[in-house]
């Protein structure tokens, strides 16, 4: 049900339209192995296919240009002893300096850690808690330690979500992790990334297959409920996102075969034969890859402040910024340029919140896992799917698919 009205833009959504029966045991708490193995529920746009992940390459055309999120989790959780002698965790969401040293954190039994108090992790390492009302802490670092990263990565647990009803095991480190994980920074994980193993890599890319890369450090807020009774009530989380002029280049020609892309002085190595089709691995790279029009017309109006609002994708922002229209391409070719002036790489942070209404550009496919009711994620995949969820979400119940992070996965198609 869409109701009459819009704040910041965004339609205004019933969540109680996006609520379904999901039981405990529908729920994985174990990831299956190989990785592969999960079953792959395929929408071709018209019919479902129940496959397993490991034939995802047969689903898939050498036209096809996959894009990952190669961000790495970071082990986030760490309990610590107040000065005091009060337990409490720590929560790390966001690192705010290159050191890693300050963050932006949630703390448990926060009442028994007060402003200026210390608490030590594993005897090792000591931190402050520098502002309740800003839930920031800061780290001073231990000796036998490089880096900050170096001391998380040693002291931290794996975050694992909180629908994971059981303690964290030894090998939650390494497969609550994608094969692609490159860049540490999220707190959770780009989690239909989790199917994919070597094997499949290499055989996809032996069929002409595309592969790009992204990186969104996925925050806290991937797990945070709605907030009232419609989508508008919600305070959208923003995330940390990073590009480079390859992706660019690589979406240009994919999107615009026939054409040569030049960036960094040099013809592009990539092929432009393809017939552009666009997939998102995850959730989380389509968010990046359907804020890259709204970077590009910022960039345009020389009004790109390092973040993409919520109310951009639904403000006709272009005629805003410069009082016209701005197709994709000119867009695209706006970030390569702002990437050559800028050592190849834009960074920044998105606020996109993607409902039914929005206007999708580049992906035309989607790979993702099955998601909470009432959740951004399934608002999403709705948004996508022009209102097909309810009976995919229906038919994987029937087949025994098992929902959420560590669960199957879906490819599907507009």
């Amino acid at each position: 049900m869409i109701v009459d009205g819009f704040d910041n833009g965004v339609p205004h959504l019933a969540v109680s339209d996006y609520d379904y029966s999901l039981t405990s045991d529908q729920i994985a708490q174990y990831a299956i192995e190989p990785r592969d193995a999960s079953k792959l529920l395929v929408w071709t746009g018209s019919e479902i296919k129940d496959r397993r992940f490991h034939e995802l390459d047969q689903e898939l055309g050498a036209d096809v240009l996959l894009v990952a999120n190669d961000t790495k989790v970071i082990p986030a959780r760490l309990h610590g002893l107040t000065s005091g002698g009060h337990q409490i965790e720590i929560f790390l969401l966001k690192p705010l300096d290159a050191e890693w040293l300050r963050w932006d954190a949630m703390v448990g039994n926060r009442k028994r850690f007060r402003e200026g108090d210390k608490a030590v992790v594993s005897e090792k390492l000591t931190l402050k808690w520098l502002s309740r009302e800003e839930n920031q802490v800061q780290f001073e670092l231990p000796e036998g330690y490089s880096s900050m990263p170096e001391a998380i990565e040693d002291l931290g647990k794996v975050p694992l979500p909180p629908y994971i009803d059981r303690g964290v095991e030894v090998g939650d480190k390494e497969r609550y992790q994608a094969i692609f994980a490159e860049k540490a920074g999220a707190v959770a994980a780009p989690t239909a990334s989790l199917h994919f193993t070597e094997d499949l890599e290499q055989r996809m890319l032996g069929k002409g297959i595309g592969l790009a890369k992204l990186t969104l450090h996925v925050g806290a807020g991937t797990f945070k409920p709605m907030t009232g009774e419609f989508s508008h009530h919600h305070d959208m989380h923003s995330e940390r996102f990073e590009i480079n002029q390859e992706l660019i280049a690589q979406l240009l020609i994919g999107l615009y075969p026939g054409e040569s892309v030049r960036y960094a002085g040099m013809e592009s190595e990539f092929s432009s034969k393809r017939g552009g089709r666009v997939v998102a691995i995850g959730t989380t790279s389509m968010r990046v890859l359907e804020s890259l029009y709204y970077i590009g017309v910022r960039i345009l109006g020389n009004q790109w402040m390092g973040k993409v609002e919520t109310e951009d994708a639904y403000c006709d922002l272009s005629v805003r910024l410069l009082n016209r229209e701005v197709d994709l391409k000119e867009s695209l070719l706006a970030i390569l340029d702002f990437c050559e002036r800028s050592v190849g790489i834009l960074g920044g942070e998105t606020k996109i919140f993607i409902v039914a209404g929005f206007n999708f550009r580049i992906c035309d496919g989607l790979i993702t896992n099955f998601h909470q009711p009432k959740s951004t994620l399934l608002m999403l995949v709705d948004a996508f799917m022009g209102g097909e969820w309810r009976g995919i979400y229906e038919h994987a119940h029937l087949e025994s698919y098992r929902f959420l992070s560590y669960g199957d996965g879906s490819l599907l198609w507009r």
